[in-house]
């Protein structure tokens, strides 16, 4: 989490003044109401923003490990997945899909993958949508995507999907990865598949789902000359689109 932080508070000065962890005792308190150990890295992340994390997570809702506890308590069984996943986020539409913690797929030590899912019978066999190979990974992009890109008066993005990619050049991320290099720009030495990017002027987040080929990735520039030189360049990519 200091890493993270370090991250936030580059972009966000006085960001830690804004989160709020939560106790031991709501962490032990979910893990008995819930059944299974929470993971390390959970744990981590709840003692500091738990309770409120800021900007970070403004997308979401009943994050707070209290709230959670109550609902494995009081929502009907066939409402819920099995507990191999642990609720973490809610998306603010009830309708839409919320945010697991899947403790049966790989993943980092001491973490476990983040996938989407909605409440109902079965959701989970039906429409599970891995996303993050990790919780600390989705944070850390998370916060270049919500704090740190938005810093920036110029941004795009752009994608690359297994569909789009031509049969005489396919580029990959790490190809990418290596222009941003070539262009000033330092790769942080976390996270490891999805990548960010800083340099003194600018930032990049790409993304990379744990199971699926293609990619996508945001840049945000001070300098509009810069940010335009960086987009001629991006245009001779073959394979790469311009997200609207």
């Amino acid at each position: 989490m200091d890493e993270l932080l370090a991250l936030l508070e580059r972009y966000s000065p006085g960001y830690q003044a804004q989160i709020e962890g939560v106790s031991g005792w709501s962490l032990d308190n979910l893990e008995d109401v819930f059944g299974q150990p929470l993971p390390m890295f959970y744990r981590e992340f709840a003692q500091v923003m738990g309770k409120d994390g800021g900007p970070l997570l403004a997308d979401v809702r009943s994050y707070n490990p209290y709230d959670i506890a109550e609902l494995y308590e009081l929502s009907p069984a066939a409402e819920l997945p099995p507990r191999r996943f642990l609720f973490i986020f809610g998306d603010p539409s009830m309708e839409a899909e919320h945010y697991w913690l899947d403790l049966e797929a790989p993943s980092e030590r001491e973490d476990r993958q983040v996938v989407r899912m909605r409440f109902g019978e079965e959701e989970w066999k039906k429409n599970l949508s891995p996303l993050y190979m990790s919780l600390r990974e989705m944070l850390f992009v998370w916060a270049m995507r919500n704090i740190c890109l938005p810093a920036f008066p110029h941004g795009v993005a752009y994608y690359l999907g297994s569909e789009h990619t031509p049969p005489d050049a396919p580029p990959d991320a790490e190809v990418v990865a290596r222009i941003f290099e070539q262009l000033g720009f330092t790769r942080l030495p976390y996270p490891r598949r999805c990548l960010l990017f800083e340099r003194d002027d600018a930032a990049i987040s790409l993304y990379r789902s744990p199971n699926e080929p293609g990619f996508s990735f945001r840049v945000g520039m001070r300098s509009v000359d810069e940010f335009r030189r960086f987009q001629g360049i991006m245009e001779d990519i073959k394979g790469l689109s311009k997200s609207r």
